[in-house]
């Protein structure tokens, strides 16, 4: 009778895993931070040899956040690998688990590089044979994986405490170095609809209801009809409403940095005790990187949450659109931007205001970016106004509006943005309302200046453009601009075309600090606040300026034509634009709002033109521009003016007033 040999009895199972379940977690984790430390190697490359504008394009946070979401990442493939391994038969070698982790710790960084995906993946799995034999061999002793653990985390440690703490550090001694206020000192809320153009608010006569709160808390303050920025898009009209400078005299159509020659209307109040305070949506021209953030003793622009931090990375993100909120076509569009929208930015204020306010006066900017293309309404105002988006293939039109050329735009098509622009106004003039009802509700808004405003408009094939930033129109630079403020009449309008370049002067007069100010421009309120039979107040020329880069390149010697930019002034009714290149015109505001008839060839035209040609010059030499941009374009674009007004001097037409020399 045959028996069991004795060794076969006593043979063990063999384990189910290519090696313990625990080591291949924390070697999946140790992976996912090398990955991450890669992909802080490949942001930084990016950004000094691919990226023009220099940035990083992430949350200030990344050195720390990038990594932990790597290592969370793959430290969830690691427990994918143990439940595979432990329903599988037969166990996956060491071998090809590592080759497996090191791969996707290398694809997920390679991933950033401007290269397909298929790509990145070949090289990524290149690379990783070599480096799984070695980790293969380093995970058989489990020590290795803890010590190797260790390290990278005092790594991490340490660029958190240069980023995150370095900056917590830096916002703690500012609100603890503040001065005294003034005593008595009111609030300021400086709302910017990132945009808004006037023409879409039944604030202004648009026949659709896209503004009801706007004009119920308008009726409560002052009115402007026709507010113009300063550039047609946002990082040099914000650096305007900043400093209170020209975006020329900034160079901020072309360097999208501010540097720290100008003083910040932040910077100014913080020197006087105020707390001051930013809520960015826009993190593409608005965030820490440009410079935006300087003087605020809180500056709040990428979202420290649980979605955010997966979107610092490119498979977090991917994961966050494809799964987290996959179908959610508004929830992708703050996935890809890294923001927050308007409710969002109004918890995030609102909760600030009653964490670390702490008595202080404070200046709080928020910025909104619910308008801005991707024009994606929240679901509840989807298709109030017109056409509703339904199709997969109509959310994707919307997505990539800015990318799409205009021969190729469907009328439909075209329409429906529209139609989703105005509901997204729509849902921003709601956040307006629950924003200020909630200051009310605080006891604030007594005591408190709140200028509601836009930084520039936009375009859906008005004079055949789409989007900003590419002509001169008043589709791109008539604004909103709302002023509530304690000395402010209740109910006014003011029809005066005015300059959003005024806005820090108004501030700080509102606050009774202009005293020693260094901003240009004339305060606002003086339109509102003059005695019956004065004299009409100094007030800045409504000029705009669109600049492009093709403007600082060689121009021909025996011209004065310069291509690449505009000029723009409105006064009297009128609009008259001027390129480099001597075209102009002129169009009448009161009979032609759409500006379709161009009065330069009439005889009523011709009759103006010497007079705008003459205020333009005039605010040009006053206020010269910087170095570069008078080297490049500014003084030719004066030395033609200067010899068709010596050409032609015709009588002046009656004017609004403008300012003098600007200190």
């Amino acid at each position: 009778m045959e028996t069991t040999p004795p060794e076969t009895a006593t043979r063990q199972r063999p384990s189910r895993t290519s090696f313990p379940p625990v080591e291949t977690i924390l070697w999946a984790t140790v992976l996912g931070l090398c990955g991450g430390y890669l992909d802080l190697v490949v942001i930084l490359y990016k950004k000094y040899f691919y990226n023009d504008l220099r940035y990083f394009w992430s949350g200030s946070d990344f050195p720390w956040s990038v990594p932990v979401v790597h290592a969370v990442l793959l430290g969830a493939a690691g427990v994918l690998v143990v439940v595979v391994n432990w329903v599988r038969p037969r166990p996956i070698s060491p071998r090809v688990v590592a080759w497996l982790l090191v791969t996707l710790a290398i694809w997920a960084a390679l991933l950033r590089m401007p290269l397909y995906g298929v790509c990145t993946l070949i090289l990524a799995a290149g690379l990783g044979r070599p480096i799984s034999t070695a980790v293969a061999a380093y995970a058989r002793r489990p020590r290795h994986a803890r010590y190797a653990l260790a390290g990278l985390l005092g790594l991490l440690i340490v660029l958190a405490a240069l980023s995150s703490g370095r900056t917590a550090l830096l916002r703690y001694r500012a609100a603890s170095a503040l001065p005294a206020p003034p005593a008595g000192a009111r609030n300021v809320v400086l709302i910017v609809w990132d945009t808004v153009r006037a023409p879409n608010l039944s604030l202004y006569g648009y026949p659709r209801l896209t503004t009801p709160n706007l004009a119920e808390w308008a009726r409560k303050g002052v009115r402007y009809t026709l507010a113009l920025v300063p550039a047609p898009w946002t990082y040099p009209s914000h650096s305007c409403f900043f400093t209170g400078q020209w975006p020329y005299r900034l160079n901020s159509q072309w360097n999208y940095t501010l540097d720290a020659t100008n003083p910040t209307l932040a910077g100014y109040l913080a020197s006087r005790g105020y707390l001051t305070v930013g809520f960015a949506a826009n993190t593409r021209c608005c965030s820490y990187e440009t410079g935006l953030d300087r003087g605020f003793t809180r500056y709040e622009d990428y979202p420290l949450t649980v979605p955010f931090l997966l979107g610092r990375t490119v498979p977090g993100s991917w994961i966050n659109k494809n799964i987290f909120s996959r179908g959610d076509y508004y929830a992708s569009k703050w996935i890809d931007l890294q923001a927050r929208d308007a409710r969002g930015t109004n918890d995030s204020f609102l909760d600030w205001l009653g964490r670390e306010r702490r008595g202080r006066p404070f200046f709080a900017f928020l910025n909104y970016y619910d308008a801005h293309d991707p024009y994606i309404p929240p679901a509840e105002y989807t298709g109030r106004f017109g056409i509703r988006p339904k199709s997969p293939e109509d959310y994707q039109f919307l997505f990539d509006f800015r990318d799409v050329p205009k021969e190729t735009k469907q009328t439909r098509n075209i329409l429906m943005a529209r139609d989703c622009y105005d509901d997204c106004i729509a849902s921003l003039d709601d956040q307006l309302g629950r924003l200020l009802e909630a200051l009310r509700g605080r006891g604030l808004l007594d005591n408190t200046v709140v200028i509601i405003t836009g930084d520039h408009g936009e375009s859906f094939g008005d004079h055949s453009v789409f989007r900003h930033g590419s002509a001169l129109y008043l589709d791109q630079i008539a604004v909103p601009l709302v002023i509530l403020s304690p000395d402010a009449p209740v109910g006014q309008t003011v029809t005066t075309p005015v300059s959003l370049r005024d806005l820090p002067a108004t501030v700080v007069d509102q606050l009774g600090l202009s005293a020693g100010s260094p901003f240009p421009g004339h305060s606002l309120a003086t339109l509102w606040s003059r005695a019956p039979g004065q004299a009409p107040p100094l007030i800045t020329p409504a000029l705009t300026e669109l600049a492009h880069a093709n403007a600082f390149q060689p121009q021909r010697e025996d011209t004065l034509s310069r291509e690449g930019f505009q000029m723009s002034l409105v006064a009297s009714g009128r609009h008259y634009i001027r390129d480099g290149t001597g075209s102009e015109q002129l169009y009448d505001l009161l009979r032609d709002p759409s500006e379709l008839v161009n009065l330069v060839n009439s005889a009523e035209g011709s009759a103006a033109l010497g007079a705008f040609r003459r205020i333009l010059l005039r605010v040009l030499t006053d206020n010269p521009g910087s170095t570069e941009v008078e080297d490049a374009y500014l003084k030719p674009y004066k030395q033609w003016l200067k010899s068709l007004v010596q050409a032609k001097s015709s009588p002046p037409e009656p004017m609004a007033v403008f300012e003098p020399k600007t200190p």
